[in-house]
Order: structure tokens, then C-alpha cells, then sequence
């Protein structure tokens, strides 16, 4: 089964197309083009690929506010919970346990429960975070995205050796928004304290950071980030996972190109 999803010599020599995004998922590597958005799983023993039209309807007021620095940022808040509103609530979830959990107060199940600042809980959201996608099959995939998307940018033959010798972070993952944030939090945090205007300036700020890329401040980020992205948010992917990754991006290719006006 792996074996006939291995088709990247006839990749070479043929237009490429814009990736705009990929993601992975517990047994799943998606990509997302101008058009359509792939996504291609694992289940039952063999890799099946849905395709998706992107939806640019819902879309207008982002386009509106994605022009605005500093507004911008909460746009893309609103269309990620929009569009998956069902971990926003998980998150939700453990944000308000935390809280409960961590109080300065006692209570019937500690004795006294350890105070925890808002920077703490923030880096202890990162860690359980990495933790449970470094365990689970998501870290294989997220690094199989990284991989492919990597050797795609390269215009290398999309083959299953070939992928596997590609660095399993990215520059343009996701976590360097996250660190972004994180590192602009900090220092606001250590001038103005806990203060809830704090959370919001940082995220705006730090997403500026990401869309601009300074040179000499984003390249400190990047390397922390791509730290984080290989101790934390990647795993070592099978063949399984790469060939998940490959046909996902083969596919985006070939519905880009067949649709081209």
C-alpha cells in the first residue's frame, strides 16, 4: 500500500503551486492551496484524501481587517475559532481547571495549592501542549508536513527517501507565532505585571512580529521556535506518515493545476 503512493518522479519538471498552509491531525497531514485544501488520512490500513473547496465567502470582513496592523491578528483568532471552535472549548477547558487547580487557597485535595502567574501558565500550556502532541501520532505527522512541505519548496522528488532526509521544522510553522507571543508577553508582563490588557497587546504585537519578520529579531525567534518545534510539537515520522504527507500535497498539486483559469 505505501509502496503505490510512492509517485514523486512524476513530479519533477511540472509547475508548482502556492502552499498556503498545512496542518496535521491525530491520523491526518492536510494542505491547503489558492483553491482547495487536501486532506489526506490514515485508517483501517490505507490512506484515503478528501478535497475541499476553500471557502472565501465567510471570509470578507478578514480580508477587511487583515489590512489593519495590529488589528489583523484577531482576525485570524476569529476565523481559527470559527473554524475550530471544538478545541477552542477543550482549551477553554483546561484553562478554567488550571485556574480552579491552581489558586492561591486551600482546598479538599491540596493542602495549599501553589500560586501561579499568568506567564507561568502560559509556559505550562506550551509544555503540556508539547507533551501530549510529542506522544501522540500528531507530533509524526506534524513533522511529516514539515518534511514534505520542505522538500516540495525545494522542488525535490516527492519519494519517501527523499522527504526523510528533510529537517522536521520549518521556519514558517505555526509555533514561531506562538513564541513570537510569548516572548512579547514576557516582557510586558515583567513591566506591567498580570494585567488583562497585557494578553491582547502581546498577541498583536507578537503577531506583527510574524508578519513582518525584522531580520535580527526573527531570526532569534525562529531559532527558538524551531527549538521548540523539534523538543516538543515533532516526533520522528514512520514511512507511514510521510506517505500521508506526500500524497496530501500530490493531490493539492494536480486539483491546483487541473483548475487553473
Amino acid at each position: 500500500m505505501i509502496k503505490e503512493h510512492q509517485r514523486g518522479e512524476e513530479l519533477r519538471g511540472k509547475r508548482k503551486v502556492v502552499i498556503s498552509g498545512g496542518r496535521a491531525g491525530y491520523n491526518s497531514v492536510s494542505f491547503t492551496g489558492v483553491r482547495y485544501q487536501v486532506f489526506s488520512r490514515f485508517k483501517n490500513g490505507k490512506i484515503t484524501t478528501e478535497t475541499r473547496l476553500n471557502n472565501n465567502v465567510d471570509k470578507k470582513i478578514n480580508i477587511i481587517l487583515s489590512k489593519i496592523p495590529f488589528v489583523r491578528s484577531f482576525s485570524m483568532v476569529i476565523e481559527l475559532i470559527i473554524k475550530y471552535w471544538r478545541r477552542f472549548i477543550i482549551a477553554a477547558i483546561v484553562l478554567f481547571l488550571m485556574e480552579y487547580i491552581f489558586i492561591e487557597k486551600s482546598n479538599s485535595i491540596f493542602l495549599y495549592t501553589m500560586p501561579i502567574n499568568g506567564l507561568e501558565m502560559m509556559l505550562c500550556l506550551l509544555l503540556i501542549a508539547g507533551l501530549i502532541i510529542k506522544v501522540s501520532p500528531i507530533g509524526a505527522y506534524h513533522a511529516a508536513e514539515h518534511q514534505t512541505s520542505t522538500a516540495y519548496e525545494r522542488n525535490l522528488v516527492l519519494t519517501v527517501e527523499k522527504v526523510k532526509t528533510q529537517p522536521r521544522t520549518h521556519k514558517d510553522c505555526g509555533t514561531n507565532l506562538v513564541i513570537s507571543f510569548l516572548i512579547c508577553f514576557s516582557v510586558l508582563f515583567s513591566v506591567f505585571g498580570d494585567e488583562v490588557w497585557v494578553y491582547f497587546v502581546s498577541w498583536s504585537f507578537g503577531y506583527e512580529l510574524w508578519k513582518n519578520e525584522p531580520k535580527i529579531v526573527w531570526e532569534s525567534i525562529v531559532v527558538i521556535g524551531k527549538v521548540a518545534q523539534y523538543l516538543l510539537f515533532t516526533s520522528k515520522p514512520t514511512e507511514k506518515h510521510l506517505v500521508v504527507a506526500i500524497e496530501a500535497i500530490t493531490k493539492l498539486e494536480k486539483e491546483e493545476l487541473a483548475n487553473e483559469e
